[in-house]
Protein backbone atom coordinates (compact mmCIF):
# COMPACT_ATOMS: atom_id res chain seq x y z
CA UNK A 1 0.00 0.00 0.00
CA UNK A 2 2.78 2.42 0.91
CA UNK A 3 4.66 1.50 -2.23
CA UNK A 4 1.62 2.30 -4.40
CA UNK A 5 1.17 5.64 -2.61
CA UNK A 6 4.83 6.52 -3.10
CA UNK A 7 4.65 5.68 -6.83
CA UNK A 8 1.52 7.77 -7.24
CA UNK A 9 3.09 10.78 -5.52
CA UNK A 10 6.24 10.55 -7.66
CA UNK A 11 4.18 10.28 -10.86
CA UNK A 12 2.01 13.28 -9.94
CA UNK A 13 5.03 15.43 -9.11
CA UNK A 14 6.63 14.52 -12.45
CA UNK A 15 3.44 15.56 -14.30
CA UNK A 16 3.27 18.85 -12.39
CA UNK A 17 6.92 19.59 -13.12
CA UNK A 18 6.38 18.93 -16.85
CA UNK A 19 3.83 21.74 -17.13
CA UNK A 20 5.23 25.10 -18.18
CA UNK A 21 4.09 28.54 -17.22
CA UNK A 22 2.48 30.73 -19.87
CA UNK A 23 4.96 32.85 -21.84
CA UNK A 24 5.36 36.41 -20.55
CA UNK A 25 6.93 38.93 -22.93
CA UNK A 26 10.41 39.82 -21.77
CA UNK A 27 10.27 37.72 -18.59
CA UNK A 28 10.25 34.08 -19.69
CA UNK A 29 12.40 34.65 -22.76
CA UNK A 30 9.42 34.80 -25.16
CA UNK A 31 9.42 37.80 -27.45
CA UNK A 32 6.20 38.99 -29.08
CA UNK A 33 6.53 40.08 -32.68
CA UNK A 34 5.20 43.38 -33.98
CA UNK A 35 2.61 41.51 -36.03
CA UNK A 36 1.21 39.60 -33.05
CA UNK A 37 1.10 42.78 -30.96
CA UNK A 38 -0.75 44.63 -33.77
CA UNK A 39 -3.20 41.73 -34.11
CA UNK A 40 -3.96 41.72 -30.39
CA UNK A 41 -4.48 45.48 -30.35
CA UNK A 42 -6.74 45.23 -33.41
CA UNK A 43 -8.93 42.65 -31.70
CA UNK A 44 -9.11 44.75 -28.51
CA UNK A 45 -10.10 47.87 -30.47
CA UNK A 46 -12.73 45.89 -32.38
CA UNK A 47 -14.27 44.68 -29.13
CA UNK A 48 -14.27 48.22 -27.75
CA UNK A 49 -15.99 49.56 -30.90
CA UNK A 50 -18.65 46.84 -30.64
CA UNK A 51 -19.31 47.59 -26.98
CA UNK A 52 -19.57 51.31 -27.72
CA UNK A 53 -22.03 50.64 -30.53
CA UNK A 54 -24.24 48.51 -28.26
CA UNK A 55 -24.19 51.12 -25.52
CA UNK A 56 -25.12 53.90 -27.96
CA UNK A 57 -28.33 52.08 -28.90
CA UNK A 58 -29.71 53.23 -25.55
CA UNK A 59 -31.31 49.92 -24.65
CA UNK A 60 -32.94 49.38 -28.05
CA UNK A 61 -32.16 46.10 -29.73
CA UNK A 62 -32.92 45.61 -33.36
CA UNK A 63 -34.41 42.45 -34.74
CA UNK A 64 -35.37 41.12 -31.33
CA UNK A 65 -38.71 39.36 -30.96
CA UNK A 66 -40.51 40.77 -27.90
CA UNK A 67 -42.19 37.42 -27.29
CA UNK A 68 -38.76 35.84 -26.71
CA UNK A 69 -38.02 38.36 -23.97
CA UNK A 70 -41.42 38.97 -22.39
CA UNK A 71 -42.16 35.49 -21.09
CA UNK A 72 -44.83 34.37 -18.62
CA UNK A 73 -44.05 35.68 -15.15
CA UNK A 74 -42.07 38.70 -16.40
CA UNK A 75 -42.69 41.90 -14.45
CA UNK A 76 -43.32 44.64 -17.00
CA UNK A 77 -43.98 48.35 -17.10
CA UNK A 78 -46.75 49.30 -19.53
CA UNK A 79 -46.76 52.95 -20.61
CA UNK A 80 -49.23 54.80 -22.79
CA UNK A 81 -49.52 58.50 -23.61
CA UNK A 82 -50.13 59.76 -20.11
CA UNK A 83 -49.72 56.99 -17.57
CA UNK A 84 -47.81 53.88 -16.70
CA UNK A 85 -48.56 50.79 -14.66
CA UNK A 86 -46.67 47.70 -13.55
CA UNK A 87 -48.01 44.26 -14.29
CA UNK A 88 -47.10 40.63 -14.80
CA UNK A 89 -47.21 38.76 -18.10
CA UNK A 90 -49.65 35.89 -17.52
CA UNK A 91 -49.95 34.55 -21.08
CA UNK A 92 -47.88 34.59 -24.28
CA UNK A 93 -49.71 33.63 -27.48
CA UNK A 94 -47.09 33.28 -30.21
CA UNK A 95 -49.55 32.35 -32.95
CA UNK A 96 -51.46 35.63 -32.46
CA UNK A 97 -48.34 37.61 -31.48
CA UNK A 98 -49.98 38.68 -28.21
CA UNK A 99 -49.25 38.91 -24.52
CA UNK A 100 -51.74 39.24 -21.67
CA UNK A 101 -50.73 41.39 -18.71
CA UNK A 102 -52.41 41.36 -15.27
CA UNK A 103 -52.11 44.56 -13.24
CA UNK A 104 -52.19 45.16 -9.48
CA UNK A 105 -55.92 45.94 -9.52
CA UNK A 106 -56.48 42.45 -11.06
CA UNK A 107 -57.67 43.68 -14.47
CA UNK A 108 -55.98 42.27 -17.57
CA UNK A 109 -55.08 43.67 -20.96
CA UNK A 110 -54.16 41.82 -24.10
CA UNK A 111 -51.51 43.49 -26.23
CA UNK A 112 -50.47 42.60 -29.79
CA UNK A 113 -46.92 43.13 -31.06
CA UNK A 114 -46.80 46.09 -33.42
CA UNK A 115 -45.96 44.70 -36.86
CA UNK A 116 -43.50 47.07 -38.53
CA UNK A 117 -43.33 44.98 -41.72
CA UNK A 118 -47.07 45.41 -42.27
CA UNK A 119 -46.60 49.17 -41.82
CA UNK A 120 -48.88 49.43 -38.82
CA UNK A 121 -48.90 52.95 -37.46
CA UNK A 122 -49.64 54.35 -34.07
CA UNK A 123 -48.23 52.84 -30.92
CA UNK A 124 -50.82 52.37 -28.19
CA UNK A 125 -48.46 51.22 -25.48
CA UNK A 126 -44.76 50.70 -24.85
CA UNK A 127 -43.72 47.71 -22.72
CA UNK A 128 -40.40 47.32 -20.90
CA UNK A 129 -39.12 44.85 -18.33
CA UNK A 130 -39.71 46.45 -14.92
CA UNK A 131 -36.72 44.92 -13.15
CA UNK A 132 -34.16 46.12 -15.70
CA UNK A 133 -33.59 49.88 -15.70
CA UNK A 134 -31.98 50.00 -19.18
CA UNK A 135 -34.16 47.34 -20.78
CA UNK A 136 -35.33 47.41 -24.36
CA UNK A 137 -38.70 48.91 -25.17
CA UNK A 138 -41.29 47.11 -27.27
CA UNK A 139 -44.23 48.63 -29.14
CA UNK A 140 -47.68 47.05 -28.77
CA UNK A 141 -51.29 47.78 -29.69
CA UNK A 142 -54.21 47.07 -27.38
CA UNK A 143 -56.55 44.25 -28.40
CA UNK A 144 -60.20 44.90 -27.59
Amino acid sequence: MRLALACALMTMSAVAAAQTAPPIHGVTGTIATDTSIRDEHGVAHGLARGATKLMSLGGKRTGENPLDVLIEGSHVLVRDSGSSAEGVVIDVNRSRQQITVRFADRHTETLRVLDRSAREHGVDVVVTLADQPRASTYDFKRVF
